[in-house]
């Protein structure tokens, strides 16, 4: 759970944030770490929580509430609710042109954005336990397989996101694009275990 804040911190609230702005490479990894640093704080949280319900529920009923709901959809769809598809509908949102750029324009549209991604890391946290150990294999290899998919779209499309010079552009979807085949890459093997194929 530590880890998970300090990496949203450091993300942030360094200088690294001011340089996001003027770098789209850095902006489109800020983004995945804040994601990844809401992972990490979310799984903390819920095995910090799981075994606190009755103090939980004693001290904030509020929160017990959201938990056990929180829980409960886990429970009627696997985790893949929020582990798959609230994630999905975030990343989809945000890298509309329109959306991205209105965020890289606009502080609060950007904060949102930021929050949506912290938030969304959140609950895959707290709900990534009630997804089999196989489908976590799935669905990573899944996730950098699409990473490296938009990062080839974005060189071939180097005036997607137009705030941005197609410089910029070429250079971010060439980052992304390598990132999708090294964890592809380091990835592959896990994955023919977890289906049982090696």
């Amino acid at each position: 759970m530590a880890a998970g804040f300090l990496t949203i911190f450091i993300l942030l609230f360094s200088s690294l944030d001011s340089i996001a702005n003027s770098n789209l490479t850095i902006h489109m990894f800020q983004h995945i770490g804040l994601f990844v640093g809401g992972i990490m704080f979310g799984y903390g949280l819920e095995k910090f929580l799981i075994t606190r319900l009755l103090y939980l529920k004693k001290k904030s009923f509020a929160l017990w509430r959201a938990f056990t709901g929180v829980m409960k959809i886990n429970s009627r769809t696997k985790g893949f609710a929020f582990v798959l598809v609230l994630p999905t509908l975030v990343f989809a949102y945000w890298h509309v042109p329109t959306f991205f750029d209105a965020a890289v324009t606009n502080p609060f549209v950007h904060i949102t954005e930021h929050l949506s991604y912290i938030i969304t890391g959140s609950l895959v946290g707290l709900s990534i336990s009630a997804v089999t150990k196989r489908w976590r294999w799935v669905l990573m290899y899944l996730g950098f397989m699409q990473a490296g998919m938009m990062g080839s779209m974005w060189i071939l499309w180097p005036s997607y996101f137009p705030v941005y010079s197609a410089a910029q552009n070429i250079q971010m979807g060439t980052a992304l694009m390598l990132f999708g085949a090294l964890g592809v890459l380091l990835l592959s093997s896990q994955l023919l275990k977890a289906l049982d194929i090696i």
